[in-house]
């Protein structure tokens, strides 16, 4: 009979659960994911204003968080579909004749409940596929539903600690004023080395960036250079790349994993930044999946994967500036 009730449950197009009884008790709904999202998108949007943009942790836990909501509401269109399929298919059966006259209760739509056993087994036994794969949808569901509130509560996380640090925020954006991206340009303790690095410069591409950058870049390079090659301004990049206030250090090339060496080397010029963040005044460091964000509590987070080694920023260390 397990399946029998379930089938009754997803028929009735409500959610219930059987009391001490026996008796159907309903559920109250989940709360809808669509709606909570965009709440919680006005304040990120609220505070990336405040915060000189460029949330990442915020926007990867956003962008995951849509993607989930948007799959919970597909899955939940085709259960509703395949719930009135097998709605029609169960009235039908039983006015055809197929069935004797058993007390069954329906309504004017297909939805309408189904709560007799023995309907509900004979169904079952005659349209296996339909039955299962309804139940199968439904499980499916379910998870999405949970998937997608599991990212809205780590959205909802990122922007209560970001919102935590205001105070701090707020004077260290006082101290940074922002900066326009220059033109012109110059031409180590550490462990390790990167990979493929030569000369006693490093190569920089995209060679146009705020003072502020410069200023990063000289150091960095002049203590742990040289590296293979140093990316900063590209034009058109909605991001910091774009305005001149960010640069990625490559500790390898051709979108390779890094060696041990260079991985060292990288932890060292990620630590070394970290230390000097306020001095230098960095916003945020990306390297190996993880972002360190000045403007929040602190600490290395966890990012989503973004589909290879170079989008996940295992070959190089990306700095941005205020």
């Amino acid at each position: 009979m397990g399946r029998g009730w379930a089938l009754a449950v997803l028929v009735a197009g409500s959610a219930v659960v059987t009391g001490a009884s026996g008796t159907a008790v309903a559920v109250p709904a989940a709360p809808d994911p669509a709606k909570e999202y965009a709440k919680l998108k006005k304040r990120s949007d609220k505070l990336a204003k405040e915060y000189r943009g460029e949330l990442i942790s915020l926007e990867e836990a956003k962008k995951s968080s849509a993607k989930a909501t948007k799959d919970a509401e597909r899955l939940n269109r085709e259960v509703a579909a395949a719930r009135a399929d097998v709605s029609t298919l169960a009235a039908s059966t039983y006015m055809s004749g197929h069935l004797d006259a058993i007390p069954m209760i329906t309504s004017a739509d297909p939805g309408g409940a189904i709560r007799d056993a023995a309907t509900i087994e004979h169904i079952a036994r005659n349209n296996d596929g339909r039955i299962s794969g309804l139940v199968a949808l439904s499980a499916k569901a379910d998870k999405s539903r949970k998937d997608a509130q599991a990212k809205l509560a780590d959205v909802r996380k990122e922007i209560e600690d970001l919102e935590g640090q205001r105070a701090r925020v707020r004077k260290l954006l006082a101290k940074y004023k922002p900066e326009a991206s220059g033109v012109s340009a110059p031409g180590g303790g550490s462990a390790g080395r990167p990979d493929g690095a030569s000369g006693t410069r490093s190569p920089i591409t995209g060679n146009s960036m705020t003072p502020r950058m410069r200023t990063v870049l000289v150091e960095v390079d002049g203590k742990f250079g040289p590296f293979p090659t140093v990316g900063c301004s590209r034009p058109g990049d909605p991001q910091d790349h774009g305005s001149g206030r960010a640069c990625d250090f490559m500790e390898s090339t051709a979108g390779r994993m890094p060696s041990a060496s260079a991985t060292a080397h990288g932890n060292s010029v990620a630590a070394y930044l970290i230390a000097n963040a306020s001095r230098l005044g960095i916003k945020y460091i990306i390297w190996r999946q993880r972002i360190y964000d000045m403007r929040s509590s602190g600490g290395w987070r966890q990012m989503e994967n973004r589909g290879s080694i170079t989008q996940n920023h295992f070959d190089h260390v990306h700095v941005s500036v205020l």
